[in-house]
């Protein structure tokens, strides 16, 4: 025993242990140089100042699960160190809890992983300047073909004319490719989440995919389940990247002239939706073995010299990676009339009601969204000096019922959104003269018919994109260049129609449903046990007052260190239960608090949360008749 308490003491991972209280009974030398005091002073007062881990100490006390979680410590000496800290509860023979708690240190780590992030955006940059360049020629190629393939030409010039448009569209995608392919295999992972009508999102990548279908020459429809479907939650991101590379490859291969896309309720447990999408009648030519194959493989088949000769896209494989990193699976299914079907199974959270679905969606009304067939008609206004990419959209939005003004430069867009009400306008941020950002501001403080009309910024910067920064200068919402036409698509039905314009006018004569207050579904099966939702709502209301006070203490020190850790911590609290406005709040405390900029705004956002907190203290007080 004096053994294992030497290796202990003498070891460099900091060290303590507390007992059932949360009172430090023996820590190590590292441990105590670490939070800058001596451990003689920390055994006698039984605890360190600014004791973060006080409260997750208590609750690993209470539960009997290891907890493990990385941290980050700034020395005396300006340096910044991570650790990844172990915690564990400890029986003792008299039944007595105590904690056990070590880190190690894995700044080199973190050093590394932010390494490759760094040359993964590198890669990224380079992937979209490759893309910038080839996008305005290969663009204008695609404006001309079009325009040929309108005269008049015989069955062979035609069939010539569709070849190029496919190697175009190809050209196009790979960069695209290859950076989703990186992404993928870096497991850079996108976790946005919308709650959607799953049948009119995917009927609305459909449409805009039958333009490019019939380009060559096939005819591709939409049948929709037998059963209604419940609202879902997605990956906006994925899931429509996923359904784009699976039809166009359904479209590029096929010998057939029509391709049928369905989607069906494979089965339903508890509260997750299992849909099958299926591409049927594809009558494959003699890449079909290599699909089949490429399919059904659970190896890197892209790494096969044969594979990588064959001619299948790079997009292909990616597509498949996409299903499975999100929990599917996808397969090639040949009939016995030698056509095949693309098969694909996906799971979803189930949405209680509509009326939550509505409520978390920022996309509108599916009812009052575009839709090729029955939208009522949209008044565009296109801002963009590229006269390829102002003949692109005018080509992609011709079938969905819109007309579209064009203007080169800021000053005439301005010009027209002075004198003519539109129901959207896009304007491409690089602009000659006044650019985009100057001409939104100057539609936003002017009294015309477009001060409140939703404004999309066409914008080429290859990083990320904040839309709260986009917001800031009056635009409603942006979308990168270049795009496929169902970006395009997606993006006018989120911000079109009249639902869109009132929305911004008349919110408080609308009454929206207030947004919810708390939300345990993000627990999952855990939601259903009230024994350990009651646990969760007294944690709540026994720590959080108190970190919330130490924040207000560390914000009045101008102790932005502290700051940022506790506003880090507690944006995890809050969001593990969706207290949106609070977890919202914290999220822009730790970022003011680390760039040390708009420190103004501070008080404002701790009101929020004050506020915030005390609402949900009330109701969990009073659910669990706390006097």
């Amino acid at each position: 025993m004096q053994f294992i308490y030497q290796v202990f003491q003498e070891s460099p991972n900091p060290t303590y242990i507390k007992d059932s209280k949360g009172k430090i009974i023996w820590a190590n030398e590292a441990y105590a140089l670490l939070h800058g005091s001596s451990l003689p002073q920390i055994l006698e007062k039984g605890a360190i100042d600014f004791d973060f881990s006080y409260e997750r100490d208590l609750e690993v006390l209470g539960s009997n699960e290891v907890n493990e979680i990385e941290e980050f410590f700034k020395l005396e000496d300006g340096r910044g160190v991570w650790y990844l800290t172990v915690k564990k509860t400890v029986e003792q023979e008299n039944g007595d809890r105590c904690l056990f708690s070590t880190s190690t240190e894995i700044t080199n780590l973190k050093e590394t992983i932010q390494v490759a992030e760094d040359s993964f955006a590198a890669k990224e940059k380079f992937l979209a300047d490759v893309n910038r360049e080839l996008e305005a020629p290969i663009n204008a190629i695609i404006s001309l073909v079009r325009l040929l393939k309108q005269t008049f030409i015989s069955k062979d010039q035609k069939r010539y004319l569709n070849s190029v448009l496919s190697i175009s569209d190809y050209i196009l995608d790979v960069p695209k490719d290859v950076l989703e392919y990186a992404r993928v295999e870096a497991g850079i992972v996108d976790l946005t989440t919308e709650v959607v009508d799953v049948v009119a999102f995917t009927n609305g990548i459909v449409q805009s995919l039958i333009s490019k279908a019939a380009e060559k020459d096939v005819a591709i429809s939409f049948v929709e389940p037998s059963t209604k479907l419940p609202p879902i939650e997605i990956n906006p991101v994925y899931l429509s990247l996923v359904l784009v590379k699976v039809i166009r490859c359904a479209i590029r291969y096929t010998k057939t002239k029509e391709v049928v896309f369905s989607i069906q309720q494979k089965q339903r447990i508890e509260n997750m939706l299992y849909l099958q999408f299926s591409i049927r009648n594809i009558g494959l030519d003699q890449n079909s073995e290599l699909l089949s194959k490429l399919f059904d493989s659970e190896s890197n088949f892209y790494g096969n010299e044969k594979y990588k000769r064959s001619g299948v896209d790079l997009g292909v494989y990616t597509c498949k990676k996409l299903i499975e990193l999100q929990g599917g699976k996808v397969w090639l299914e040949k009939a016995t009339n030698q056509g095949a079907s693309i098969e694909f199974t996906l799971s979803f959270p189930i949405v209680q009601s509509q009326a939550q679905a509505l409520e978390k969606s920022e996309v509108p009304n599916p009812d009052k969204s575009i839709h090729p067939d029955h939208s009522v008609e949209l008044k565009l206004l296109l801002v963009d000096d590229n006269q390829s990419s102002q003949t692109l959209v005018k080509h992609q939005i011709q079938n969905w019922d819109t007309k579209i003004d064009m203007a080169s430069t800021g000053e005439e867009g301005i010009k027209h959104a002075s004198e003519t009400i539109y129901d959207l306008i896009l304007i491409d941020i690089e602009l000659p003269g006044i650019d985009g950002y100057e001409a939104v501001s100057v539609i936003r403080k002017s009294e015309g018919p477009n001060q409140h009309t939703p404004i999309v910024a066409f914008t080429t910067n290859p990083g990320n994109m904040d839309l709260e920064e986009f917001k800031a200068v009056g635009f409603t919402d942006f979308l990168r260049k270049p795009y496929h036409a169902f970006d395009l698509y997606l993006c006018i039905s989120r911000n079109t129609g009249h639902y869109a314009r009132e929305q911004q006018r008349n919110t408080k004569e609308e009454g929206e449903v207030e947004q919810l207050l708390y939300d345990f579904s993000g627990l999952g099966n855990m939601a259903e046990d009230a024994v350990f939702i009651k646990k969760m709502q007294k944690l709540f209301i026994d720590l959080v007052p108190g970190q919330i006070s130490k924040l207000s203490h560390a914000i009045q020190q101008r102790d932005w260190d502290t700051v940022a850790l506790l506003a880090h911590s507690l944006k995890s609290t809050y969001g593990n239960i969706k207290v949106m406005k609070a977890a919202e709040a914290m999220k822009k405390i730790e970022e003011i608090s680390q760039s040390r900029t708009n420190l103004s705004e501070i008080n404002r956002l701790m009101g929020v949360v004050k506020e915030t907190t005390q609402k949900v203290v009330e109701v969990f007080s009073k659910e669990l008749d706390i006097a």
